[in-house]
C-alpha cells in the first residue's frame, strides 16, 4: 500500500529525477502547453521520496516548453518506478463519445463567448516565439479576469478546429460524434441503441456514422419519390413485392428480352440459380438474354444449373473493380475482377450490337444498401443487348440498380424483390427514375436522377 504525502507546493524542475521511460511517444506537447497556459495545471506531477518521476513526463515537457521553472507535485512512497508509470497510463477511461459531444458543445460555447477575433487568424507583436508569419498559440501566463474566467487571448484560428484539438480528436471525427449524438436525440428509438454501442466501443464511431448516413439516405430518397410520385404509377415498370419465383408467375411467357440480376453469393444459396434459370426459360423471349453476376468458385455449378434449363452459354464478361479489393483467403487471392456470365435463349441472341465483354467499373455509393452494385454494368449490358422499348426484368433487384438504368435507357422495366426494406427503397428509386425520365422526354428540363447525379 502507497501512503500518499499529499501536495508540497512546487519543486523546480531541474531538481527532478527522470530514469529511462518505457513511454517513448508523447504526442502533441503544444497542445497540452496551451491547455496549461489557459486553465493552468489540472493534475500535479507524481514523483517519489527521492525526487524520482513517477508520472508526469508530458506535463514537464509542456512546462518547459511555456518556460516555467517549477511545477506542482504529489510525492509518494514508491520504488519501483515502472509499476508506477504502468498504473497511471493502464487505468484510465476514454471519453465517450457522448460526453466528448457534450464538452465539446460547452467548450465551443465558451469560446465564443470569451474569445476575441472569433474565426480569424491574429497577430500579436509581442510574442517571442513568432517565425515568419506563423504564430505560436501559447502563452507563457493564463490571464484571469474579475469573474475569474479565463479569457483565451491566445486564441487563433476557427472555433471547431481548436474544440477539436483541446479534445485530442480531428474535427472530422469530432463532428461525425456530433451527428451520431443529434441522431439518437432526434430519433432515440432508431439510434440510439447504435449510440450506446458506440460509447461502448462495440460498434467503431466511422461504422456507426456510415449505418446513420445509409439510413438517412434512405429516408431522404423514400421522402423525394413520395413528393414527387404521381397518383396514377407509369405503366414503364412493374413491381412485384415477394419471393421471385412466386412473382415471377405474374409475368407473361415470353414477354422479356433480357433479365440482368445480382443473386446471392454464398455457396448455401447457390440453388436460387436453378430457379432463376427455370423462371428465364419461361419468360425470356427467343434469342433474349440472361446477364447475371457469379461467384468465381461457382461458376461451373451455375453454368450446370443454367443449361439443363435449356439456355445456352453465351459469353463471360469481365468486370473490372475499383478498390479496395476483396480477398479470397482460401485461395490466396485478391479480386480484382468478377464475371457476368451471359446466356441465351435459343441458338442465337437477337441483339443487335456488338458488346465488349470488359467493364471498367466503380465503387458503388452503398449508402443504402451493403452489396449495392455500381450502375456502371447494368447500364453497359442493357444498352448493347436491348433497345428502347424493350423489356428488362430483374428478379432479385435489391435496391433497384439495375432498373433505374433500365428507366434511364428508355427501357421498359419488371422488377422483384423480397426484402421488405430493399423493395421499399428499389421503388422510390426506380418511380422517381421515371419521374424525371418522363419530365425530360416532356421537355420540363428536370435534372439527372439522384443516382445519376451521384454516378458523376
Amino acid at each position: 500500500m502507497i501512503d500518499k504525502l499529499s501536495s508540497e507546493g512546487e519543486l523546480p524542475i531541474d531538481s527532478i529525477i527522470i530514469s529511462d521511460r518505457t513511454r517513448k511517444d508523447f504526442g502533441d506537447i503544444d497542445s497540452l502547453a496551451e491547455s496549461i497556459s489557459t486553465v493552468g495545471l489540472l493534475q500535479p506531477i507524481v514523483i517519489n521520496e527521492k525526487n524520482e518521476l513517477i508520472d508526469g513526463q508530458r506535463r514537464i515537457q509542456a512546462y518547459v516548453r511555456l518556460g516555467i521553472k517549477e511545477i506542482p507535485f504529489f510525492r509518494v512512497n514508491l520504488k519501483e518506478i515502472i509499476l508506477g508509470e504502468f498504473h497511471a497510463n493502464s487505468n484510465r477511461k476514454d471519453l465517450t463519445t457522448s460526453e466528448r459531444v457534450a464538452i465539446s458543445n460547452k467548450v465551443e460555447e465558451f469560446l465564443r463567448r470569451n474569445s476575441r477575433s472569433v474565426g480569424r487568424p491574429r497577430s500579436n507583436p509581442d510574442e517571442n516565439t513568432t517565425k515568419g508569419n506563423e504564430r505560436s498559440l501559447i502563452s507563457t501566463k493564463t490571464q484571469v479576469g474579475n469573474d475569474n474566467s479565463v479569457n483565451l487571448t491566445t486564441f487563433s484560428g476557427r472555433i471547431k478546429d481548436n474544440v477539436s484539438r483541446y479534445l485530442g480528436v480531428t474535427r472530422n471525427t469530432l463532428e461525425k460524434e456530433k451527428k451520431i449524438v443529434e441522431a439518437a436525440e432526434r430519433n432515440p428509438q432508431l439510434f440510439e441503441d447504435l449510440r450506446q454501442k458506440i460509447d461502448k466501443k462495440k460498434i467503431s464511431i466511422d461504422k456507426g456514422f456510415n449505418i446513420i448516413q445509409k439510413q438517412l439516405k434512405t429516408d431522404q430518397i423514400l421522402a423525394s419519390a413520395a413528393a414527387s410520385q404521381s397518383e396514377n404509377e407509369s405503366k414503364t415498370v412493374t413491381l412485384f413485392h415477394g419471393d421471385f419465383r412466386v412473382e415471377s408467375k405474374k409475368i407473361s411467357k415470353g414477354s422479356v428480352d433480357l433479365i440482368f440480376t445480382d443473386p446471392p453469393y454464398s455457396s448455401k444459396d447457390i440453388s436460387l440459380y436453378k430457379d432463376l434459370a427455370e423462371v428465364a426459360f419461361r419468360v425470356l423471349k427467343e434469342g433474349g438474354s440472361i446477364v447475371t453476376y457469379a461467384n468465381h468458385c461457382l461458376i461451373p455449378e451455375i453454368t450446370k444449373y443454367i443449361e439443363d434449363a435449356g439456355l445456352t452459354r453465351q459469353w463471360t464478361l469481365a468486370v473490372k473493380l475499383s478498390g479496395p479489393f476483396a480477398r479470397f483467403h482460401p485461395k490466396k487471392v485478391f479480386i480484382k475482377w468478377k464475371p457476368l456470365l451471359w446466356f441465351v435463349k435459343g441458338g442465337t441472341t437477337n441483339s443487335l450490337d456488338y458488346i465488349s465483354d470488359f467493364i471498367e467499373s466503380k465503387s458503388a455509393e452503398k449508402t443504402t444498401f451493403e452489396w449495392e452494385q455500381s450502375p456502371i454494368e447494368a447500364k453497359h449490358v442493357i444498352s448493347r443487348l436491348t433497345v428502347e422499348g424493350q423489356m428488362v426484368c430483374d428478379p432479385m433487384m435489391g435496391e433497384g440498380t439495375s432498373g433505374i438504368a433500365a428507366v434511364s435507357l428508355s427501357r421498359r422495366f419488371t422488377g422483384i424483390e423480397i426484402v421488405s426494406d430493399k423493395f421499399k427503397v428499389a421503388k422510390a428509386k426506380v418511380t422517381n427514375a421515371v419521374f424525371v425520365s418522363e419530365n425530360k422526354t416532356s421537355g420540363h428540363g428536370v435534372g439527372e436522377t439522384q443516382q445519376e447525379l451521384s454516378d458523376r
